[in-house]
């Protein structure tokens, strides 16, 4: 890498390769890259194909949220460069804005003087490294109009970089699957006969047991349609489908207090015959929109057939934590999937009135929040 020294490629590729054990080393790799490449910004994406929205996105410059929404709304439709880095020859490829187009039309265009001029960038130097599985994995460094354009051993310098920016997606990719896998699996390895289904953040099954494979199989309230989980009676399938989507989107690993507010919930799923219903328990997982991978689970159900498992209550899950009446009723309404706006109108009380009694609920069960009184309960 002719523009940068032997102990900047070592610290770069170190970072690099952990990056695919500690998320947090992508942030070093760029500010490595911008300095050693007289930018102000480098950007590693994700972006999904379909609908050219960025799925995951790290810079090295602090932009304003306009950024990421002006690029992802209207600014990657009108780039003279994506539609060039994406095309199949092209893949793989470091290319540089006047590769692509003369300075003169460059400046021309509207993503020039509507977006880029308005953040001071001038020159770009990036590629797409990676396309699969609906997403595409591209890297972007950025200079403003102070500086030259990127020259030929800068542009074979990030050329070198893109084997190894490949090659540790792949490892992430893979740790990431089989440690999801393994999480996952571990929470219900004394869970004998139950059912547990993974999902994508599309709803799409990703695995099951052979539990689930068993409820499945007989077609009696619980059905796949199109590679989805879908419930038989129309208002238990609302119910299924409002919690799944819910959980899926939840970016739990960004912001921990969504919790309260989209941690899935509990469902239930009517059989024929008068046989009893299945009891469902939604929930996200966490953690999964840190990363690049492309196993992605976004959330798991758990199916619980009560002809199979008797099903505890949360009374008998809570009894003998000294629970008052109101935090009794409380539990019972949280671990329904309520959210407290809706509960304090149900209940006639205070949303305020209703955190206190949460805050007392909490501390006497030893939980910090909302998944640990579902994990109880469920237990």
């Amino acid at each position: 890498m002719s523009h940068i020294t032997t102990d900047q490629q070592s610290r770069l590729l170190a970072h690099l390769y952990s990056g695919t054990i500690e998320y947090g080393q992508w942030a070093d790799v760029l500010r490595i890259l911008t300095s050693s490449f007289d930018a102000v910004n480098c950007s590693l994406a994700t972006v999904d194909t379909r609908t050219g929205k960025p799925i995951v996105q790290y810079t090295s410059q602090a932009f304003d949220q306009s950024w990421y929404e002006s690029y992802s709304s209207r600014y990657a439709r009108v780039s003279p460069l994506r539609p060039v880095l994406f095309k199949r020859e092209n893949i793989g490829r470091a290319m540089a804005s006047q590769q692509v187009m003369s300075a003169h039309d460059f400046e021309k265009t509207e993503f020039y003087c509507d977006y880029l001029k308005h953040y001071g960038i001038r020159h770009l130097l990036g590629s797409v490294f990676k396309v699969g599985d609906g997403r595409a994995a591209y890297i972007a460094l950025h200079r403003s109009p102070r500086t030259t354009a990127f020259e030929a051993c800068e542009i074979a310098a990030i050329q070198d970089l893109l084997p190894h920016l490949t090659l540790a997606f792949r490892i992430r990719s893979h740790c990431i699957g089989l440690s999801r896998y393994e999480d996952i699996s571990q929470q219900y390895l004394d869970a004998k006969g139950k059912g547990l289904i993974c999902v994508d953040r599309h709803g799409g099954i990703v695995s099951m047991n052979k539990e689930a494979e068993r409820i499945l199989r007989l077609n009696d309230g619980l059905t796949l349609s199109q590679g989805h989980l879908q419930a038989i009676d129309t208002d238990d399938n609302q119910r299924l489908r409002h919690l799944l989507t819910r959980s899926c989107l939840a970016d739990i690993a960004v912001n921990p207090n969504i919790m309260d507010a989209a941690t899935g919930g509990s469902a239930v799923v009517r059989r024929g015959d008068g046989k009893p219903p299945y009891a469902l328990w939604i929930f996200p997982v966490v953690g999964r929109s840190m990363h690049f991978e492309e196993n992605e689970i976004a959330a798991a159900i758990e199916i619980t057939d009560p002809l199979l498992n008797g099903i505890a209550t949360p009374d008998d899950a809570l009894a003998g934590y000294n629970l008052t009446k109101a935090e009794m009723r409380l539990a019972r309404a949280l671990t329904e999937g309520g959210q407290l706006k809706d509960i304090a109108l149900r209940f006639n009380v205070s949303v305020n009135t209703l955190k206190v009694q949460r805050r007392s609920l909490y501390r006497k069960i030893g939980a910090t929040r909302h998944f640990d009184l579902m994990r109880l309960v469920r237990v």
